[in-house]
């Protein structure tokens, strides 16, 4: 059931590879960004990182840190638009020949529609600032969600699936007693997804949280984590 969640994330065919990160407050985005950019710096990736979470305070400064612990530029402005802070992002990213450029998104509830609607925005803000060489960013649309928050975790994928199109997830906090057995429900789903819109890409389990550290990000292996998951 899991096996086809399992598919890593892949980077170069476009240079820069633009991926937009989203979510619920408090699943632990902009931490996932982190642990994310030092899992591509590590692969020799060059990593810009976008501040487009502009309405909750400290998110840039937040972000800020994990640029500066990563060693990487990060595109913020204060208080600004941000869909126009994504587009200086992946602008900046050509011209300074990125290999991936990160947006950080405010976290919001799927029922404010209002801030779906600003996702949504972003989206094709992202899309304008593609052309010649890099296609029609941005190339991920990637979910985080709390491992711990069960069903919830599946409502959450199928709102923002239907709004944005979503091509991966990252589950974090899965260091605690929900072991995460929404997965198997997310599997489902992707399943019933495959069958409704073949020509859309699944959507994998990229990356699963297991901890604090910033090397507690994991590639998504399907027979490890049903072994855990039963154990």
């Amino acid at each position: 059931l899991l096996a086809p969640l399992e598919r890593p994330l892949v980077v170069g065919e476009f240079t820069p590879t633009v991926m937009m990160v989203v979510g619920v407050n408090g699943a632990g985005k902009t931490t996932s960004i982190g642990k994310l950019t030092r899992h591509l710096a590590e692969a020799d990736c060059k990593v810009l990182l976008a501040a487009a979470d502009t309405f909750r305070a400290a998110a840039r400064e937040q972000l800020a840190v994990w640029a500066d612990r990563n060693r990487v530029e990060i595109i913020s402005q204060e208080g600004a638009d941000p869909a126009a802070v994504a587009f200086d992002a992946v602008s900046a990213g050509k011209a300074r020949k990125r290999d991936v450029v990160i947006a950080d998104t405010a976290g919001r509830l799927p029922t404010q529609l209002h801030l779906m609607e600003e996702l949504k925005k972003i989206k094709r803000t992202i899309a304008k600032a593609g052309g010649q060489g890099i296609g029609t960013p941005p190339h991920e649309i990637l979910l985080v969600i709390d491992g711990n928050t069960g069903q919830n975790a599946l409502a959450q994928v199928k709102a923002f699936d239907e709004a944005l199109q979503l091509t991966g997830l990252i589950v974090t906090k899965l260091d605690g007693t929900a072991k995460g057995g929404v997965l198997a429900a997310i599997a489902l789903w992707s399943r019933e997804r495959a069958k409704a819109h073949p020509d859309w890409r699944s959507v994998p389990v990229y990356f699963i949280g297991v901890g604090e550290k910033v090397e507690d990000l994991e590639t998504f292996r399907a027979r490890e984590f049903a072994q855990a998951l039963l154990s």
